[in-house]
């Protein structure tokens, strides 16, 4: 494994975690949203741990599915 190829793959893995430290409500600052009633249920975000390993899984396997099309582009390979 080169150098390249660690540092791609070390940098995808930091946008992903980014991306999901984004997505997961606990990580990041939720306006005051005060609702009196039955509401308060569906105002307040509650985190979803199953979402956040799918869109982790999600950008990995898409930085996978870009670097074999790049690999193979670079190598004149069709298909």
């Amino acid at each position: 494994m080169s150098l390249k190829s660690l540092s791609y793959w070390f940098a995808c893995t930091v946008a992903a975690v980014i991306a999901v430290g984004a997505a997961e409500p606990n990580l990041t600052p939720a306006p005051d949203l005060r609702v009196a009633g039955a509401g308060l249920g569906s105002a307040i975000p509650m985190p979803d741990t199953g979402r956040t390993v799918l869109l982790f899984a999600g950008i990995m396997a898409m930085a996978f599915t870009y670097r074999c099309a790049w690999v193979s582009w670079r190598r004149g390979t069709q298909g």
